[in-house]
Formats: C-alpha cells, structure tokens, sequence
C-alpha cells in the first residue's frame, strides 16, 4: 500500500511523529504495528513501527512515532523525507494487542522512549472498557526532552482517576512533583505489589524488556500475565 506522508512533526531532538494517508481506511487493534519498506541505496529495507493513533479505529489516517538511530538504515533515510513525499506500507498486523482477560483487571503499561507508541490506543481502549479497575503508564526516558505525548498524560490523569501516569528519568532532573527518579523498574515494581491479580504490557528497548521479563519472574507473575513488544535502538 503506498501511503502519503500528510504531516511531520518534531516531538522531541531525536523523535518524529510522521502522519500518513491511506488510500483507504483500514481497521487496526490498538498495539498493531505496520512495516515501512523502502529502497535505499540498491538494498530494500523492512522495518516495522508501532501504530501511534490516539485511538483504535477504521481510519485512512496512521501515525507513527519514530526516533532516529543515526547508525540504522531506515531512520536516517525517513529523518529526511518531507511532507507529501510517499512510503510503501503493509496493512496493520502484529499480536501485542490487549487481552480479552485484560479488561477487568489493573493493567499496567511499561514503556521506554518510542515504546510508548502502542500505548496510546491500548490505554484509550482500556479507559472504555466500562470496569472500575486501575490503570498505569510508567514511562522511562533519559531527559525532559526526551518524554513523549507527556502533555497528553498528564491531561488524562488529570480527568480520569482510574488512570495513573508515573514518568521517570534516569538521567535528567526531575521537573516538579510529577516526575520520578531513576529506572522504570522500582516504579512498577511498586504498583505490582499492591494487586493480587493484574495484567503488564511492556514495550521498549531490549535491554529493558530483558530486565522487566526477569523482573516480573522474580515477582511471581506467570506468563499469563506480561506480555512484550522489544525493539532495538
């Protein structure tokens, strides 16, 4: 399918969030991804970037948040295409999509940088699930800078109290009360242990989805009960 780039934003240094149209709408579950296939200097390169849309929805509209990886093939190459240029992408696929079992439990979500993309549609679909129970976003980032959509969390959990935003640096100063210290880890480490029962979706960089795998192991959580979209870079 080729896509259309409508728009291109900046919503960090190293993080772009490219809007593209679709020749025609096409329905996605929230977490899906879609593959970008491009031709670049002779070789054809395949990646795949997590939907980003606010919501899950029949749309001709997907955007997709992509951080530059100045030693990658692909991301260098999209860091330079402009608006109304086109790509080649599939249609959207990919399981990282929330659980039938997941709609009644706590759910939390943890994610470093880009790995909050999926996110937005899952936690969206969680708020309308219609239950009572909680629900977390735990987001690890480097800097201020660096946080991603942090505007838009800070919103919702301002206007809805089942939803509970924890963004944590691990190297930046924290600005206000609202941000926390350190590595993701010790932060949903916390909230796990106040619930019996609950559900974790990571998504991140690999080294950190390694260590939360172990994690949670550690905790006594079976796997049932996490489940993971890695990425590297």
């Amino acid at each position: 399918m080729i896509a259309r780039i409508s728009s291109i934003r900046s919503l960090s240094t190293r993080v772009k969030a490219f809007e593209l149209q679709l020749p025609e709408a096409v329905s996605f579950e929230a977490g899906q991804f879609v593959i970008l296939k491009a031709e670049i200097r002779g070789e054809v390169i395949e990646r795949s970037y997590s939907i980003a849309n606010a919501v899950a929805a029949t749309t001709n509209t997907l955007e997709l948040c992509i951080a530059l990886n100045p030693s990658g093939k692909m991301t260098p190459f999209l860091f330079e295409v402009e608006q109304g240029e086109v790509l080649e992408i599939s249609l959207p696929q990919g399981g990282f999509v929330l659980r039938q079992d997941s709609r009644t439990l706590p759910t939390v979500f943890v994610c470093t940088g880009t790995g909050v993309a999926p996110f937005r549609s899952m936690i969206a679909q969680r708020l309308a699930d219609g239950d009572t129970e909680p629900i977390y976003l735990v987001m690890g980032n480097r800097f201020v800078d660096d946080m991603l959509y942090h505007a838009d969390w800070m919103s919702l959990a301002e206007t809805n109290p089942r939803f509970q935003y924890v963004n944590t640096l691990s190297k930046g100063a924290p600005m206000g009360n609202s941000m926390k210290q350190g590595y993701v880890h010790e932060h949903y480490a916390e909230i796990i242990s106040n619930h019996r029962d609950v559900h974790v979706y990571v998504c991140g960089w690999e080294v950190m989805c390694k260590e939360a795998r172990q994690r949670l192991k550690e905790m006594g959580l079976t796997r049932r009960q996490y489940f993971f979209e890695q990425y590297d870079g």
